[in-house]
């Protein structure tokens, strides 16, 4: 789904934001929203958060932010790095920075 493909204020906030039937509530939506857009999400769980986004009005907001967002980079060829590309560069430089703290250790 792209950001545009949804008309503005569909979305119907049910009792503090979830879903009808208790699914997924927004802070479960929101923190996994960057994983369903990168498609990283098991397909049952991704489902769950598509529902809710498509139901809340609180929640759907955000996600078409980011949507856009994502789809802004992609267009002007960014290319944003996947999380264990990210975890593995973070790993690799706190392993050189705690190298070279343990090289002036005596």
């Amino acid at each position: 789904m792209t950001h545009d493909e949804r008309p503005p204020g569909q979305g119907v906030d049910r009792g503090g934001g979830s879903v009808a039937g208790g699914d997924l509530g927004c802070e479960d939506a929101m923190k996994n929203v960057f994983d369903y857009l990168d498609g990283e999400l098991p397909p049952d769980y991704s489902e769950k958060v598509r529902r809710h986004i498509e139901m809340c009005k609180r929640c759907y907001p955000y996600f078409n932010f980011e949507q856009a967002f994502l789809d802004y980079l992609h267009d002007r060829g960014v290319k944003p790095a996947r999380s264990d590309e990210l975890e593995e560069r973070l790993r690799t430089l706190l392993g050189e920075v705690d190298t070279e703290d343990a090289e002036g250790c005596d």
